[in-house]
Formats: structure tokens, C-alpha cells, sequence
């Protein structure tokens, strides 16, 4: 289990099998409906618990019926389960925009081109008009809901798959064929996999000991919250989740460093998380996350007051975690997070030139690019290329005033640039970043300023969120033998049903009760504040400070460069990725990640035996998320069940 990636003469075997095909719906059947309820109710979601209920599921029922599932076909449901949680997601998504055209808070914002409220002016190709029947019908099945899901279908169903394919498999070239970066969690998920399907005895033990010993916790932080909440409507909590504030309080931090935030995140997946990482990495993520949101938040609020005076009018004592990070990012963080991500790309290609090079050298050489899964380099051109000028072709028949250059140089430039970086973070940190607010960003750069842009079908960034999570799988894949190419035939099998599945959930919700309503409260307390920050940026409230970016894009190089220099003459380094992986890291997340990594590097491993403990750490970390995985899963189904019954007429 401890491959670095393809390995000549390794058998791959097809993991694409009429058993895990059968599984797959077996989750689009019954777990798809629990999140999709679950995210209404309170923003939640049973990701993890959807990936390793269907695997021990099928593993046992397999071996129970004397037809036990090879690890391939395992691997093929527990990286595709976790797609579910997607699904209902967008057309909720499609029910929120409906909302927001004819919210209260829409009307009250004015378009700053036309001068009309911005309900008037929302395009009917993004969501039905206002005067549309649809929202007072509660459904999809009407004309005026054609052309939006032809553009979605269009866009994101078959442009964006196209390109994330294509960066998928340069990615994967680049970071698991050529330079090796470990892929935490790739491990964490193979090993589960070959430990349920090998049978091995000690494999097993440790995984059931970890899991049995996860569940009180689990119990106690998440249970018993969830259902006197779910059932009683107020949680009783014994373990504040998802974390302990320090901010406020007699002894918060707000009492020494206004606006500065503070917690530690009681998740005991994060904390296991650290016992995967070097401690290097995490001790520079940690400074990063100290960096920006406890001191950096402070100094903002005390001493740069009036470069943020928003921020400043908006903090008040007493202010949580939750809100700080809100407005101290909206009114701070948000355009120093988008410089130094793009400084982190350009130095990132800058200093791995040679890994790039080799990279496309291997997929510009045909031989024996097909038998390790991947096309050769001028079909990844054309596919990436071709579907993302497509894409802008699409925004630009929609919006035709929008400079071109700007949709060409962000749709298929900037998508490429961060499809790297943020693959490089999942890489070496297991962790995933975003930039929500990039395509924001890129308006603000403009003088457009009609609605249709900002609101629109912009053109696509395919690398952000997905191909970081694929490549993970592809890195799977190879420690599964199984052959990568299944990956994207079950991810085509697997979008199809789950599109069917979660358009009739979502529809089916969505007509039993209204939507945002405290029948689903999660609704009305979240889509509001998302409507609000939308018409914010819509009609230029929030101003792009472009100063900001460049310097954060030259700190981040700067501090790149000084990293190499530290290296090779001092024989010590930081991390950069690990600093501004930090960055987007709150600190309770930072601090548990670490305080994991010191207790592995300084108890477990002495407890254990430090070759013993790297041998099972993953099948530790594996057994902790099932174990957290069991009772969320079994806690979501006990509310739904409870809430099933329809509200009495009295």
C-alpha cells in the first residue's frame, strides 16, 4: 500500500462491474434522499456517511451471499458515493435562484446600470422571471425552466466534465507519475478498501477497535445534538461542535485582541488527519491561519481601520467565530485569499518548470500513456481547449457587451493555473481549497457593471473544486490496481443517476413544502444572508482592491523565493503551500490538525513503535471516519423518519 503511483508490469483489473453499478443506485436510492433532507434542515451533509455505509455494506452482504466484491469494485463505490452529495445540491440551487428573483432583498438593491431593482433585470436564461408561475407552483416541470436547465446541462454537464477530465489526467501525470506528492487521504481511502476486501486479520482488528472506540464520541458530539434537535427542536449539546470559541467570554480573545477569532475544532477527523501530515506542514499551515485570522483580523480592526472601515463598523463584542469569519472575510480577507493563490500557481509553475516539462513530455510520448489510463497530450489540448472556448462562446451569446479576453483568459488560463495549485494543496495536505469569489473578482476588474454578467453562466473554472478530488481518485485507483480509466466511465454512469435521482428529490421537497420555510430552517436562515452577499457584489457595494491583490500576489512569491533560499543554504525550510493552505484555514481547524500530529509524532508512535505506527496510521484514520460515519448516518435517518410525518392542521 505504500506505491507511489503506476508501476511497470502492475496489473490493473476493471473495477466497472454490474455489482458496483448496482451499488451505486443502491446510494442514489436511499442515501441521496437523507442529504438532500439533511442539507435542508441544517446545512449538513452525510458525505462520509454515504462512502463507508455503502462499503461496509456491500462488503458484507457480498461475502454474506458467498459472492465477495474485489477490491476494485469497492473502490469504484466508495470514490463515486460521495458524488451524491452534489447532486440534490444544484437543483436546490436552481430552486434558490428562482427565490432570489423575487426575494425582498433583491428588490431592495438597485442595479447600478439600468437603475431598475434587480429583480426586473435578472436574465430569464439564469432562473424564471419573478412574474414566472414556478415559484408559487413549486415545480420544474413548466416551459420557462427549459432554457436555464439546457445551459446548466450544457455547461456543467458536459463542458466542465470535458474539461476536468482533461486537467484531471495532466494532473495526474504531473503530481502522481512525476513527482510523487503523497496524497494523504488517496491512502487513507485505498487502505480502507484493501482491508474490508483482503480480510486481513490485523487490518481488521485495528479498523473495528478504532471504530468501536470512535462511536461514544460520536454519540455524545453528534447523536444526541442532532436528534433532541431533529426531534425536540433544541439540541442538547455536551460537546460544543463544530467547535470551542475562544473568542468571546471573559477570557475570549476579544478582551485582548478585538476582531481576532480563536477555537479549537472538536471534529476528531481533523485531529486524525494530523497523524498523516509531516509536522513541518502543519506547524506552517498553523501560522498561516494565526497569521490572518487571529492577528491579522486584530491589526485590520485596530491599526488599518480606516484602509477597512467596513469591517471596522461591522465587528461588535460578543461576535462568534461563525460571524466574524463572515464579515472579516468579506470585508478583508476575500481579495488578499485570490492574490495569494495566484501568486502561490505562478510560483508553483515557476520553481516545477521541470516537473511540468517531463509531465508533458510523458503525455506527448503515446507509448504506454493508454495502458496507465491516460490520453495522449494533443487530445487533452484539444478536449480542454475546445470545451472551455466553447464555454466562453456560450457566455459571450448571453452577454455579448462582456470583453472576450477576460472570459478566453479566465475560463481557460486561470482554470488551468488553479486546477495546479489547488491540486498541489490536496497533494501534499489532503486538504481542499477554494476562491468563491474569483469570478467576482474578475468582474471587478472591469467597468461592466449590468446585472446579467454577474449573475450569468460565467465562463467555467474547472480545476477549483473537482479536479483536485479526481485526481485523488485516479491516485486510488493505482493504489488499488484498478484501472484509472474506470474512474471517468463510472463518473459518466454515476452523473446520470444521481441527475435523475436528485431532480426528483429535489422536486419532491421542494413540493412538500415551501422553500426557503422553518419547515426547512437551515433554508431560511442561509439563503438570505447568501442573497444578501450576492447583491452586494451585483450591484458594486463591495469594491475590488486591486492594490491588495498585487501585493499579496508578490508576498506570496516573495516568500516563495525566500523558502528555496532557506533551503538550499540553511538546510531549513518552511512550507509555502502548508502557509497559504493556512490562510484558508480557520484556526480551530489548524490547531486540532496539529495538536494530531503531536500526538502521533510524540505518543503513538512511542506508545506503538514508530514503524508499527506508520504501518496501521492509515487504517487508524480509516477506522475514526467510519466509526464518525456510522452514527451521523444513523442519527440523520432517525430524524428524518421522525420529521416524515406531515405537519397536523391544528
Amino acid at each position: 500500500m505504500e506505491k507511489e503511483g503506476y508501476e511497470e508490469g502492475e496489473t490493473l483489473k476493471s473495477g466497472l462491474t454490474w455489482k458496483s453499478t448496482l451499488a451505486l443506485f443502491f446510494v442514489a436510492l436511499t442515501i441521496l434522499p437523507v442529504n438532500t433532507y439533511l442539507t435542508l434542515i441544517s446545512g449538513a451533509t452525510i458525505a462520509g456517511a454515504a462512502v463507508y455505509i455503502a462499503v461496509i455494506l456491500f462488503t458484507e452482504v457480498s461475502i454474506l451471499v458467498g459472492a465477495p466484491m474485489r477490491k476494485q469494485e469497492i473502490y469504484i463505490i466508495f470514490v463515486m458515493a460521495s458524488t451524491a452529495t452534489a447532486y440534490p445540491a444544484l437543483f436546490l440551487n436552481s430552486v434558490y435562484r428562482c427565490y432570489y428573483a423575487r426575494s425582498s432583498i433583491a428588490w431592495s438593491f438597485i442595479d447600478a446600470f439600468s437603475g431598475k431593482p434587480l429583480p426586473e433585470v435578472i436574465p430569464s436564461w439564469w432562473t424564471p422571471t419573478y412574474s414566472s408561475p414556478v415559484f408559487t407552483l413549486r415545480t420544474f416541470l413548466h416551459p420557462d425552466w427549459a432554457l436555464p436547465f439546457i445551459l446548466y446541462l450544457l455547461q456543467y454537464g458536459v463542458l466542465s466534465i470535458i474539461m476536468t477530465i482533461a486537467l484531471t489526467m495532466i494532473c495526474s501525470i504531473m503530481y502522481i507519475e512525476v513527482e510523487k506528492l503523497p496524497f494523504p487521504m488517496a491512502n487513507v481511502n485505498a487502505m480502507m478498501v484493501s482491508t474490508l476486501t483482503e480480510r486481513r486479520v490485523e487490518g481488521l482488528k485495528i479498523l473495528t477497535l478504532t471504530t468501536i472506540a470512535t462511536i461514544p464520541y460520536a454519540l455524545i458530539a453528534y447523536a444526541v445534538p442532532a436528534i433532541t434537535g431533529g426531534l425536540f427542536g433544541a439540541p442538547i449539546e455536551f460537546i460544543p461542535i463544530p467547535w470551542v470559541d475562544l473568542t468571546g467570554g471573559v477570557y475570549g480573545m476579544e478582551n485582548f485582541m478585538p476582531g481576532a477569532l480563536l477555537g479549537i475544532a472538536t471534529d476528531p477527523i481533523t485531529f486524525s488527519l494530523g497523524f498523516l501530515l509531516p509536522l513541518n506542514l502543519q506547524v506552517s499551515m498553523l501560522i498561516g491561519s494565526l497569521a490572518t485570522w487571529t492577528f491579522g483580523n486584530w491589526f485590520t480592526l485596530t491599526y488599518l481601520k480606516n484602509m477597512f472601515p467596513e469591517w471596522a463598523s461591522e465587528w461588535r463584542s460578543g461576535m462568534g467565530i461563525s460571524l466574524i469569519w463572515q464579515r472579516s472575510y468579506l470585508r478583508v480577507w476575500a481579495f488578499p485569499e485570490v492574490g495569494m493563490i495566484a501568486g502561490l500557481a505562478i510560483f508553483s509553475i515557476a520553481s516545477q518548470y521541470k516537473v511540468i516539462a517531463r509531465a508533458l513530455g510523458t503525455l506527448a510520448r503515446s507509448r504506454g500513456i493508454r495502458e496507465r489510463g491516460y490520453l495522449p497530450l494533443p487530445i487533452l489540448l484539444a478536449m480542454y481547449i475546445g470545451a472551455s472556448l466553447c464555454s466562453v462562446l456560450i457566455f459571450q451569446m448571453l452577454v455579448p457587451d462582456f470583453p472576450v479576453w477576460i472570459s478566453i483568459l479566465y475560463s481557460t488560463g486561470l482554470s488551468f493555473l488553479l486546477g495546479l495549485v489547488t491540486t498541489r494543496v490536496r497533494g501534499e495536505t489532503g486538504l481542499t481549497i477554494n476562491v468563491p469569489y474569483a469570478w467576482y473578482t474578475a468582474m471587478g476588474l472591469t467597468n461592466y457593471n449590468k446585472i446579467d454578467a454577474w449573475l450569468g453562466f460565467n465562463p467555467l473554472i474547472a480545476g477549483v473544486g473537482t479536479t483536485p478530488i479526481w485526481v485523488e481518485g485516479i491516485k486510488t485507483a493505482h493504489l488499488t490496481e484498478t484501472k484509472p480509466f474506470d474512474f471517468f466511465k463510472a463518473y459518466f454512469i454515476t452523473f446520470t443517476i444521481f441527475e435523475c435521482f436528485g431532480f426528483i428529490y429535489a422536486s419532491f421537497f421542494w413540493a412538500l413544502a415551501p422553500l426557503p420555510s422553518s419547515f426547512y430552517r437551515w433554508t431560511l436562515i442561509q439563503w438570505p444572508i447568501q442573497a444578501i452577499n450576492q447583491s452586494m457584489w451585483a450591484t458594486r457595494t463591495i469594491l475590488v482592491k486591486t492594490d491588495i491583490i498585487a501585493y499579496s500576489i508578490g508576498g506570496v512569491i516573495a516568500l516563495g523565493v525566500v523558502e528555496q533560499l532557506l533551503r538550499k543554504f540553511a538546510g531549513m525550510s518552511f512550507s509555502i503551500v502548508g502557509l497559504v493552505t493556512g490562510v484558508t484555514q480557520l484556526p480551530p481547524h489548524a490547531i486540532t490538525l496539529l495538536l494530531g500530529g503531536i500526538t502521533a509524532k510524540f505518543v503513538l508512535e512511542r506508545l506503538f513503535g514508530a514503524e508499527k505506527w506508520r504501518e496501521h496510521r492509515r487504517v487508524v484514520v480509516a477506522g475514526i471516519a467510519t466509526g464518525m460515519s456510522i452514527v451521523v448516518g444513523i442519527s440523520a435517518a432517525i430524524v428524518i423518519m421522525a420529521k416524515s410525518v406531515w405537519i397536523l392542521p391544528y
